[in-house]
């Protein structure tokens, strides 16, 4: 076997030497070749050596010639056969190779499946080899006509040998990556030497990688093969063979690329071929990581496969896919390599720092915590060095880098608590950063601050970081820069509740002057406002009410407070005067809120601490006896206690006596711990003001300064302190004297500022002192006494100026002050003359006490100050205390407090209204408790006050009888409000006395008919006195009461005197509007209403005293009242009806008309403390209550019920509110439609609070699948069939709004519903286009616009409609299921759909799905072809072109035979139909196919070719533009088509010749004849078709355009010239045919006619004899009178034509001429050229050439030396007449060039030559043309 082998061998190589020829060769290898190489793995050692040299003898033969071809299908085969040994394929393969480079690249690329299938399998060197091989044939790779989706695997195998995909992907990752201009040098150390070397690193390869891409070195890149090669590799890789992930990384690299085709060919891809990436792939993931960051090995084999990290762009292109991945996030070793190389890396830039701090800060947001945890101190310490090293740089760029890393840094400590919570130097260097950084990069320092907040809530005080934050915070308040300030001040408002001492003391802290930044002042008031935490615990939240307990103690702030001091850096910055370390008016802010702090603690329930509690408790420490009670009770208990809160109450006071300083210059300061002291020695025990005693003359000082709160407060305090039995009777006499010298000064001083103000001191002070002696029942002397009073008295009168108003105020209230115990000490009363004028008194006479009161009745009546006018009223009441009932005096002041309801001034009721009170009660008025500021008050049992108050009651009676009988029925509405103030405030400050227990029937009845007054004011305050009435009446009174109201509302008995109805007027007709029934709108109805809903008509005093919403109840007068505190008391009494209750009030609070919202607000916050813990608990009665109310037959509650609906959903969890979603939707919707505009108005805010609500728990991210589909179910049927189908607009806009922003958010779960939403939306686009549309398609020309731009402005708006929005959000979520519903629907709309929007917008909704979704519409392509069919034919041209676009993409994905027929379809409306929008809509339509499914048209291009070939030549250029625009789409502008297809396309036009259109038989002809001008050689076998067929066409008259198929004909017989020979017609005949033509009337074709004849017979007139036939009627052409035919014709401008057919009927003639051929037109030789040389003369120049033209080919054909002497010497003397003219060169070259050819040696007689040489010497001395000068001296030389 083994010799047989051997010789076999031996006798191939003989075979090879005898091979002379390269065919011979050739055919030698491709026989033996491959079965030789199987040779290579013999046995036998000599046949592998015999193997060798036979193939070396065949490389040095075949290398030699590139022409001799390898057996290439052989070589491929035997390397695909798994059989084959790998030794044969390693030969094989080289081989291949060889053969691959010399057959045809067509051939070799159909190859490349079998080139790549199985290359996984394939040893290194053979891979290598074969994708070198493919690399080159790639850019004229493509897909065939089959299914492209399945071309994976049906041509690569690709998912049965995944790992191929690696191969190849891997390999042209590396030639991507491949610069053979950027390799870097990298100096590595040689193992087997301790030399250094320097190798080029190549980024993204390995050495490895480098020897593939360059093939071992054979293979050196240029930039145009690399350019070639990349764009093959992408042309091969955006194809459905690979997925979007396994062409993302190369698109990444590709789009870093150097040349910019590369790089937009990328850049589409990455659009259009990336974006179904899964980024939460872990291989996929660590394959970005790998390209990022390169691979490294240790091994000496490995460290050839280690990879180079990727060039800086790729890095950055990498690292915003990055960025979009969770899995990426959460591998965090690698992340933290990429974002050290990212920052650190020595190629790193700019932008690549900027996108690793981005992806940093991507991953701090959504990472793992657990798993980000052990890193997190590694990246921190990363970051923080990284803004170290910056901190001196200086660009934008860098600061930004700089922000980006504050703001990881503070991420990544939000997403890992414990890196920040165990070390606090990095939020101690974010606070340094505040004031040192530059201001754009200090803005990242604040957010990465501001995120870090939520690690801080609720630390434990153990924890290792609490007292360090502290101290952090407490540096960053105390440093004089405002963003340091701010942000520790929101730190302590965050993360500290509002009980932190600590952290109101930073507040505190904050509100020094020296930062005057508004935000930094905000943030500190807010701070020392109480606030609760939100329930997430996240920065304060400012809730409605603060519980107790959500303070600060008192006594550890005042403790926290004495023992710290600021630092001296806070104090040194400082703008003002220190005290103890704080600005002045920091000190004052915490006395402020000290003072604020102690009051509320001692009023745990008397004060709700809401967003007005510091009002309040000003209010209330002035006029409410129970908060001064209470405070009272806490100083008496803290100080006779032992405890940390009679230290408290020590250093409390020593702060305030730090304060009392007159040198501080700070009113504020003063004036704060002035009140504080004042509270505290008034309020609390003796023993108290005794401790202050020692500091009287500095408080007596004080007394007199220039800041007027603080004199007014510390003379009341000089009064309490000196009157003390303490302070010996002298010393207190000579401080009166002292006061009384200063008021004793002369007026001329008073104008001056200083002496004002001592004057106003001294006034108040005598006035507190002398009171409060009479107070403690000490002896003074009457002399000072009397001197005191006269002084007082002598400042009751005076010019009306500021300084009388301010010192006559001072008087009264020190008067007040004197006789409120005792009468004065002076006479009571003088006998006077009656005069004119009662009141004008003898200044000389004895002052008495009825001089004092008349000058208080003067002031309170004519005073123009109101403060005056009520200080002189409350005067006259207190004064009256002591006097007895029946005193003239008492008729006085009582005549003096009826005249001030003269007054008309609010203000002034309410003092006489307290004053009455003073008169009728004295001291056991209500009001007096406030005047009580000592403990101990002898004087009140003494005998005078108890003999002055006896028969005041029955003194009263008549008062309060003059009031109700009087006032209260006056028709003076001011005499009415008056009335209803004073007995207000009897009723308040007179509740125990048996005087008014006796009148509450008469009260109450006054109160009852106030009710009905006209001003808004008294109806409130009869409201509440009704409610007194009730509150303080007995049982028997409140079941009168209620019967007389329950008679009202349930007997509907008339008004009484006692009672009000439900229809009493409480308000001006109409000044709050009216209801649908016209009638007014009330507020007191709403009340009656309420109470009767709830079945307790009883409430409605009790809403009548919660309905406090006028201005005047929370000021301090108001207080007095002490409606405040029936808040605290509200809810316990209304808690058994608070189930019926709440839902009512909750919606009034939204009624629209102001009074009533306000009322029912206030009785709400009356009721309820914790807003939101109500509402939960009664949320189902709520919605219940609303849902009705929105129903409801009035406006106002439809109204009402919206506005509270869309509060009350807010926030509301899934499980509590969706049993309620439809009704909601429903009944908004109606509301929505609803006749009054503010009802329409509020529901529009409740629908979009609603379709907020719906769009979160429809959101995946937020809810769960169930809870949103849920949602979906509830929501979605109801919009699409109820909502978006309404006929009201706004109905329809919102379900719309609603439907498309799910559609956004929620589009995953909305999968049961995608066919109805698209069918609903695509209706939608037509029924809810503006108006203004179809209106102006009825008036076009009325404003000037074409339908066209009508129609392309309704697609545009259909197009980006937001309806087509939503659509396409639902698209990416269609799939089988969904598609075998939604294809009926979409058909449906195809077919029968209305409206341009809609038919357009479906359209491309098909379009949309054919892109996006082609898996999944491919099965329904056909059926949806058949419908656009139909569709196609649509009138309207915008419709028509939409879906023209469809049915191109769908016919991407039809199959064969349905396309075929669709063609066909466009074939009969193109030919048979007669309507011209038809042939538009095939023309586009073919348009359209050939741009968007140009493979398809390719497969089925026999069928369309022929017709798009036929319709280019359309006679209506419009048609044949689209037509030509088709071909160039579907076959790139080239003709070669037109050869291939050239049988389908005569099949298809033959027909037609003979149609029964003209139309139709003209474009058919036309279509022949541009088919036979092609003139290709395949033209010739059809001539049997076609010449029959152009015969007849040419035998019918003509007509535009038929000269090309005159033309063609022409081409055809010249192409064919074999034909004539045995087919009909003959020569003869196409020759009459022809002339035929040529004699047509119609002057434009028959100059092509005869340029057509004159064609044919330059080719057959030496076959066939012409000149007879054409002889006759060419003559006359040649001789027609041009001006005689212009007659003839109808058209004036037809000259230059007649002079063209006279021209082409010379060149026609001469053509005809071949008297050598045919002997008998020899005879007609003289006749002719005489015919033209006489024609020459008066022809136009062109037609003289034309003529010189004929000339010459006559001579030519007739041969000059034929010529007889007669027709030369014609033609010469011609000849040379022309070649002198100077005026056109033109003719001068014609006539040499027929000079050139008569003239030869032998032809020309000597008497000729001597005569013709002459002249045309003659013309060559004058000839300026070189040219012709040259030419005419060679003929010249000829002669």
């Amino acid at each position: 076997m083994t010799t047989n082998e051997l010789q076999l061998l031996e006798n191939v190589e003989l075979k090879l030497a005898l091979c002379n020829t390269d065919t011979q060769l050739e055919s030698i290898i491709r026989m033996f070749l491959t079965p030789l190489l199987l040779k290579v793995t013999s046995t036998d050692k000599r046949a592998r050596s015999k193997v060798m040299e036979i193939l070396s003898h065949i490389n040095k033969r075949v290398k030699a010639s590139q022409s001799i071809q390898l057996p290439f299908e052989a070589l491929l085969n035997q390397l695909i056969d798994d059989k084959i040994p790998v030794a044969v394929k390693n030969f094989t393969v080289i081989y291949l190779e060889m053969a691959v480079s010399r057959v045809s690249s067509e051939e070799a690329v159909q190859r490349i499946p079998q080139f790549l299938m199985g290359i996984s399998r394939r040893p290194v060197t053979q891979q290598r080899t074969l994708l070198h091989m493919v690399l080159p044939l790639l850019n004229q790779w493509k897909l065939g006509d089959g299914n492209h989706t399945t071309a994976r695997n049906d041509m690569f195998k690709f998912d049965d040998n995944p790992k191929d995909v690696s191969v190849i992907v891997g390999f042209f990752l590396d030639v991507l990556l491949y610069q053979f201009s950027s390799a870097r040098s990298q100096t590595v150390t040689d193992s087997s030497s301790s030399e250094l070397k320097s190798e080029p690193v190549y980024p993204g390869l390995s050495p490895m990688a480098v020897e593939n891409v360059t093939n071992k070195g054979k293979i050196v890149w240029s930039a145009l093969k690399m350019t070639e090669a990349r764009l093959g590799i992408f042309r091969f890789l955006l194809t459905p063979i690979f997925t979007d992930s396994e062409r993302l990384r190369l698109l990444l690299v590709g789009v870093c690329d150097t040349n910019h085709q590369v790089v937009s060919v990328c850049e589409d891809g990455l659009r259009r071929w990336a974006s179904n990436v899964d980024m939460e792939n872990t291989v996929f993931v660590q394959s970005l990581y790998s390209l990022y960051l390169g691979t490294k090995s240790t091994t000496v084999a490995g460290k050839q496969e280690a990879r180079a990290p990727v060039s800086a762009p790729v890095k950055i292109r990498i690292l915003q896919y990055l960025s979009k991945s969770v899995m990426a996030a959460n591998l965090v070793s690698l992340m933290i390599q990429v974002v050290f190389d990212g920052i650190y890396g020595e190629q790193s830039n700019l932008r690549l720092r900027r996108s690793a701090m981005s992806f940093l800060q991507w991953t701090a947001r959504i990472g793992d915590a657990t798993k980000l945890s052990p890193m997190a101190p590694i990246l921190i310490s990363g970051l923080l060095q990284y803004i170290d090293q910056e901190r001196e740089a200086s660009s934008h760029d860098v600061d930004e880098i700089k922000g980006y890393a504050y703001a990881a840094c503070g991420l990544i400590s939000k997403k890992v608590p414990k890196v920040a919570l165990n070390d606090t130097a990095m939020l101690s260097k974010f606070f340094d950063a505040l004031e040192e950084e530059k201001p754009n990069t200090r803005v990242y320092v604040q957010d990465a601050l501001s995120s870090m907040i939520e690690i801080y809530i609720n630390l434990p005080e153990d924890s290792p970081a609490y007292e360090p934050l502290q101290k952090i915070l407490l540096t960053a308040v105390e440093k004089n820069n405002s963003n340091t300030r701010y942000m520790a001040l929101k730190y302590v408002n965050a993360i500290y509740p509002f009980s932190c001492v600590f952290a109101r003391y930073v507040c505190l802290l904050g509100s020094s002057n020296s930062i005057s930044k508004l935000e930094v002042k905000e943030e500190s008031i807010r701070g020392l406002h109480p606030f609760a935490p939100s329930d997430s615990g996240l920065f304060y939240a400012s809730k409605e009410t603060v519980p107790i307990s959500a303070l600060p103690k008192f006594s550890d702030l005042v403790n926290y407070i004495a023992t710290h001091q600021p630092g001296d850096e806070y104090t040194y910055a400082s703008k003002t005067p220190c005290i103890k370390g704080y600005p002045t008016e920091v000190y004052s802010e915490i006395l402020r809120f000290l003072r604020m702090i102690l009051i509320l603690e001692a009023n745990p329930t008397n004060i709700l601490i809401d967003q007005y509690v510091e009002d309040k408790v000003e209010n209330s420490m002035s006029e409410d006896p129970i908060t001064m009670e209470n405070f009272k009770v806490l100083i008496d208990t803290w100080w006779m206690g032992e405890g940390n809160e009679k230290e408290a109450l020590s250093q409390w006071l020593q702060l305030i006596e730090n304060a009392l300083n007159q040198n501080l210059k700070d009113s504020i300061l003063l004036a704060t711990a002035a009140k504080c002291l004042l509270e505290a020695i008034s309020l609390g025990p003796c023993s108290i003001s005794t401790t202050f005693q020692p500091r009287l003359s500095f408080f007596k000082s004080l007394a007199t300064c220039e800041k007027i709160e603080a004199r007014t407060l510390m003379s009341h305090i000089v009064g309490i302190i000196a009157s003390d039995p303490s302070i010996p009777q002298s010393q207190v006499e000579a401080i009166l004297d002292e006061f009384c010298l200063v008021l004793e000064q002369p007026e001329t001083h008073h104008h001056s500022g200083g002496i004002v103000d001592q004057k106003h001191g001294a006034l108040l002070a005598v006035g507190y002192l002398l009171g409060r002696c009479y107070y403690r029942s000490r002896e003074l002397s009457d002399t000072i006494v009397k001197r005191c009073i006269k002084n007082l008295a002598l400042y009751l009168e005076g010019a009306p100026t500021v300084t009388f108003y301010l010192l006559s105020s001072a008087a009264c209230h020190s008067l007040a002050e004197v006789g409120r115990v005792c009468p004065l000490l002076l006479p009571s009363e003088i006998k006077t003359e009656a005069t004119g004028s009662d009141m004008e008194v003898d200044s000389d006479q004895e002052l008495t006490v009825q001089k004092v009161v008349e000058k208080l009745v003067v002031l309170s009546k004519t005073c123009k100050d109101t403060k005056v006018q009520e200080r002189a009223l409350l005067a006259l009441g207190h004064l009256s205390i002591p006097m007895a009932s029946d005193s003239g005096l008492v008729k006085i002041i009582l005549d003096a407090m009826f005249a001030s309801a003269d007054s008309k001034q609010v203000e002034l009721f309410f003092a006489g209204g307290e004053a009455f009170s003073l008169l009728a009660f004295g001291w056991e008025s209500q009001t007096m408790h406030k005047y009580k500021d000592i403990r101990d008050i002898p004087a009140l049992d003494s005998s005078i006050l108890s003999e002055a108050m006896k028969n005041r009651s029955e003194a009263f009676q008549v008062i309060i009888e003059k009031m109700t009988r009087s006032y209260v029925t006056s028709d003076r509405t001011w005499y009415k409000k008056a009335a209803c103030i004073w007995l207000l405030s009897v009723l308040k400050f007179g509740k125990d006395q048996d005087i008014v227990k006796k009148n509450l029937g008469a009260i109450h009845a006054s109160f009852s008919r106030l009710l009905s007054d006209r001003d808004d004011f008294t109806q409130e305050v009869a409201s509440k006195g009704l409610g007194l009435v009730y509150e303080y009446g007995d049982e028997k009174v409140k079941e009168d009461m209620l019967y007389s109201l329950v008679g009202i509302f349930t007997e509907g008995r008339s008004i009484q005197a006692q009672s009000v109805t439900d229809n009493t007027v409480l308000f001006d007709e109409g000044s709050l509007g009216t209801t649908p029934e016209g009638s007014s709108i009330i507020t007191y109805k709403e009340l009656c209403s309420l109470a009767s809903e709830l079945n307790q008509p009883d409430l409605i005093y009790k809403f009548m005293n919660l309905a406090n919403h006028n201005a005047m109840w929370t000021s301090r007068r108001g207080a007095a009242f002490g409606f405040q505190n029936l808040m605290t008391l509200a809810e316990k009494e209304m808690e058994p009806y608070m189930a019926r209750l709440i839902p009512k009030l909750y919606r009034y609070q939204f009624d629209p008309n102001p009074g009533v919202h306000q009322s029912m607000k206030a009785i709400w916050n009356s009721l309820v403390k914790d807003n939101q813990k109500t509402v939960d608990i009664y949320f189902d009665q709520i919605m219940d209550d609303i849902l009705s109310g929105i129903g409801n037959r009035q406006w106002r509650v439809r109204e009402a019920s919206c506005a509270a609906v869309t509060e009350c959903i807010q926030g509301r969890p899934l499980a509590q509110i969706q049993k309620y979603l439809e009704p909601l939707w429903k009944m908004s919707f109606r509301a929505l439609d609803d006749i009054k505009g503010s009802v329409r108005q509020a529901a529009t805010q409740t629908c979009k609070a609603l379709t907020r609500l719906t769009l979160h728990y429809c959101d995946p991210s937020v809810v769960s699948s169930s809870d949103g589909i849920k949602v979906i179910d509830i929501v979605m049927p109801f919009l699409l069939q109820k909502g978006i189908v309404s006929d009201a607009e706004d109905v329809q806009k919102f379900s719309l709004n609603a439907v498309l922003k799910l559609c956004k958010t929620g589009a995953v779960l909305l999968k049961a519903y995608i066919p109805d939403i698209i069918d609903t939306l695509l209706q939608s686009l037509s029924s809810l286009e503006p108006q203004s549309m179809n209106y102006l398609s009825f008036h076009t020309e009325k404003y000037n616009i074409s339908q066209e731009q009508l129609d392309n402005a309704r697609l545009q708006g259909a197009k980006n409609s937001p309806m087509m929005e939503g659509i396409e959000h639902c698209v990416a979520h269609i799939d089988e299921a969904v598609m075998e519903i939604l294809t009926p629907r979409i058909i449906h709309i195809v077919k029968k759909g209305t409206g341009l929007p809609t038919k357009a917008g479906c359209a491309r909704f098909i379009v949309t799905l054919c892109m996006n979704r082609s898996t999944i519409f491919q099965p329904y392509a056909d059926t949806f072809l058949k419908a656009l069919s139909g569709a196609i034919r649509a009138k309207n041209p915008a419709v028509r072109k939409s879906f023209a676009t469809a049915t191109g993409y769908v016919a991407r994905l039809a199959s064969f035979d349905t396309t075929v027929s669709f063609i066909n379809h466009l074939k009969k409306l193109y030919i048979k139909e007669q309507d011209e929008e038809y042939h538009l809509s095939s023309a586009i339509t073919a348009l359209e196919m050939t741009r968007f499914a140009t493979d398809r048209m390719n497969a089925v291009a026999t069928d369309i070719v022929p017709l798009i070939y036929y319709g280019e030549h359309d006679p209506e250029k419009n048609l044949s533009d689209l037509w030509k625009e088709a071909w160039e789409s579907l076959t790139s502008g080239t003709r070669s088509r037109v050869n291939l297809y050239m049988d389908e396309i005569i099949q298809f036009v033959q027909p037609l010749l003979s149609s029964s259109s003209w139309k139709v038989k003209q474009t058919a002809a036309l279509t022949i004849a541009d088919l036979c001008k092609s003139g290709s050689q395949g033209i010739a076998k059809h001539t049997t078709k076609l010449i029959p067929i152009m015969v007849s066409t040419l035998a019918s008259r003509s007509w535009a355009g038929k000269e090309n198929v005159l033309e063609a004909f022409v081409q055809l017989c010249i192409s064919a010239p074999d034909y004539f020979k045995t087919q009909e017609p003959s020569l003869e005949g196409v020759v009459k045919i022809l002339v035929r033509e040529a004699k047509r009337t119609n002057r434009t074709y028959q100059r092509y006619a005869l340029a057509s004849l004159k064609t044919f017979l330059d080719t057959f007139g030496s076959r066939v004899d012409a000149l007879s036939s054409v002889k006759d009627f060419l003559i006359d052409l040649c001789e027609m009178d041009e001006t005689a035919a212009m007659e003839e014709e109808s058209d004036r401008e037809i000259k230059p034509l007649l002079l063209a057919i006279k021209a082409n009927a010379f060149k026609a003639l001469a053509s005809a001429f071949y008297p050598q051929v045919f002997s008998t037109q020899e005879q007609d030789t003289y006749l002719l050229v005489n015919i033209m040389t006489k024609c020459l003369e008066g022809n136009v120049w062109n037609v003289q050439v034309a003529i010189f033209e004929s000339l010459k080919t006559l001579v030519d054909q007739a041969g000059a030396s034929n010529l007889s002497l007669s027709v030369l010497e014609l033609v010469l003397e011609n000849s040379c007449l022309y070649l002198g003219n100077m005026k056109y060169s033109a003719i001068r070259t014609a006539a040499l060039e027929v000079l050139e050819s008569a003239v030869t040696p032998n032809t020309v007689h000597e008497d000729l030559k001597t005569k013709y040489g002459h002249k045309m010497n003659t013309c060559l001395q004058k000839e300026p043309v070189a040219l012709i000068r040259e030419r005419l001296q060679a003929l010249l030389l000829k002669l």
